[in-house]
């Protein structure tokens, strides 16, 4: 069974750190190099969200774990990434370190994966995950259309057609595995299928543009749109390795693992593009 992931502020942070010794919890810093060594709490370890998948066996499993970042959405993406690999205590930090240092926690709303879930045979799988690329690549567009610095609103342009590749990998992989065409009618048929699936707006995590797009003060503020596309990527990435490690028949794992890959891919340029500048 998944462990749920707790939201907590810095009030009840500060107790549990007080209360439970090192070496018997783990604090998890999931910032960017540069910003962890601008500051961080005292006996964090420091792992950046774009590199936790791949170095989740430096952590310890049993142990209690929280995690935090600057406002709150990449550590809570972090942790329902743990939870979904094992982990059985885990806590994320609402808000952050600007929480900690006296900001209001607005830490986001608990994020889902129920209309991938409710997929029952791999073509299904397929078209709602092309319907939720649709609904990422309109959000990255509205990120950039509101973004103030011009650098973060070209990435989020670039993301944006990351998107639009993906859902033509999404029909070509559906079309092998359907036996059908590739002709423009069965394209026609498979993209209808997927905007049919899903809500309208809602994204690769199962919840709704909107709903990301209020969690912030202000989103068109750079860190803060930079942490809400990081945050939403983490989010595809584990909901597709979840999907994978359930999957029933061989093709459907082979077609999430696919799928993660590709969002650990998106999730490090975000990353690398961060580190490149030394600011979000």
């Amino acid at each position: 069974m998944t462990a749920y992931v707790h939201q907590i502020d810095p009030n009840e942070a500060g107790r549990f750190l007080d209360e439970v010794r090192l070496g018997s919890r783990t604090l998890l810093d999931v910032r960017q190099d540069f910003e962890y060594a601008e500051g961080h709490l005292p006996g964090a370890r420091h792992i950046p969200l774009p590199e936790l998948s791949e170095r989740v066996g430096e952590l310890d499993r049993n142990l209690p774990l929280l995690t935090y970042c600057r406002s709150g959405a990449r550590s809570l993406a972090a942790a329902n990434m743990l939870a979904g690999m094992g982990f059985r205590e885990i806590m994320s930090l609402k808000g952050g370190m600007m929480a900690w240092e006296g900001a209001q926690a607005q830490g986001p709303a608990d994020l889902g994966m129920a209309s991938l879930a409710e997929a029952s045979t791999p073509a299904e799988l397929l078209e709602r995950a092309w319907g939720m690329e649709l609904a990422l690549q309109d959000f990255y567009l509205a990120l950039a259309g509101r973004a103030a610095d011009e650098e973060l609103a070209g990435l989020f342009r670039r993301f944006a057609g990351f998107e639009e590749r993906h859902r033509r990998t999404l029909f070509e992989i559906w079309s092998r595995l359907d036996g059908s065409a590739k002709d423009d009618a069965a394209r026609e048929a498979f993209e209808a299928r997927g905007r049919a699936s899903i809500s309208p707006g809602v994204l690769e995590g199962g919840i709704p543009a909107a709903d990301y797009l209020g969690l912030l003060s202000d989103p068109a503020n750079s860190g803060e749109a930079f942490e809400l596309a990081m945050a939403v990527e983490a989010q595809a990435l584990d909901l597709y390795m979840r999907r994978a490690g359930i999957a029933g028949d061989a093709e459907s794992r082979r077609t999430l693992t696919l799928l993660a890959e590709e969002e650990r891919a998106h999730l490090k340029v975000l990353g690398a593009f961060a580190d490149g500048r030394g600011r979000l």
